[in-house]
């Protein structure tokens, strides 16, 4: 998620106050949180996690809508990045979530929904495949330090 962590460059760690704002049990908390930029380097190697639907759902072209996904485990020190070839006749994958909002990155995660939006009005039925996700393992540059909480 946030980590302070200086560049690679040797410039001077620019840290900021920010406002990270989620949902925990159906609640929206926000927290205040001094945290830097990163940096990171990405694997050339991945692996492949198909996002499948565990409702079934009526979409309209160009609506935006969260639908329920059959639990993906992502390991720590990974990111996953969304696959650009369309894989469901009436929606496009934009992004995933888990219960209870952003995780660092450095924990393992849990994807439970994905966003999708309307290529064409339809049905999204359970057990569809929405989309595919490309998992990288990445590696931190510098040490990372946790971010440090304000509030």
């Amino acid at each position: 998620m946030y980590y302070n962590r200086p560049t690679i460059h040797g410039d001077a760690m620019k840290q900021e106050i920010v406002q990270v704002v989620c949902r925990e049990n159906g609640d929206i908390k926000c927290k205040k949180i001094s945290a830097a930029t990163y940096e990171f380097t990405i694997a050339t190697r991945a692996k492949w996690e198909m996002v499948i639907a565990t409702e079934d759902a009526d979409i309209r072209a160009g609506e935006f809508k969260k639908l329920r996904v059959k639990d993906i485990s992502i390991e720590p020190d990974t990111i996953a990045i969304p696959c650009t070839f369309t894989h469901h006749a009436f929606v496009s994958l934009i992004k995933v979530g888990t219960d209870g909002g952003a995780k660092p990155v450095d924990t393992e995660r849990t994807i439970t929904y994905a966003y999708v939006l309307g290529q064409e009005s339809g049905k999204v039925h359970s057990g569809d495949l929405l989309a595919v996700l490309n998992i990288f393992p990445i590696m931190f540059t510098r040490e990372a330090m946790k971010p440090i909480s304000i509030t």
